[in-house]
């Protein structure tokens, strides 16, 4: 089997964690997988501009049933007029050459609301059961 190809990144610094970008996600994608160019949240650090980060996808679709448990209201309007969502039961490991800015720039959450997101993704994943 082949290697998947390497991009050039278009961004020219590593992602930096709480940073937001555009994210090209792959258009071979199977629902409920994420697919589209969307924004995601970076929540991994010690990014590089070659290796991999870890992100969590942001929607404008509302979150509804069983996914509201798990949607936090985006704080900050990346489209003009548009409410948006971070879905954080849905953690992406892909390439930085994916990310591109959102209207010329890198928006930053605020540490507040970053620490709520991973508040819920950490309630998200499975625990280790009491021994």
């Amino acid at each position: 089997m082949d290697k998947p190809p390497y991009l050039k990144p278009v961004i020219v610094a590593a992602p930096k964690i709480r940073n937001i970008y555009w994210c090209d996600f792959w258009h071979d994608a199977l629902l409920p997988e994420m697919w589209k160019t969307r924004p995601v949240l970076v929540i991994s650090y010690r990014n590089l501009l070659n290796g991999p980060c870890t992100v969590v996808p942001i929607s404008t679709d509302p979150q509804e049933g069983r996914s509201a448990a798990w949607a936090y209201p985006l704080p900050i309007e990346l489209e003009k007029g548009r409410a948006s969502w971070v879905v954080c039961n849905h953690l992406y490991t892909v390439s930085p050459s994916r990310f591109s800015q959102i209207r010329g720039t890198v928006p930053r959450l605020a540490e507040e609301h970053f620490n709520a997101i991973l508040t819920k993704i950490l309630a998200w994943l499975p625990t280790l059961p009491a021994v």
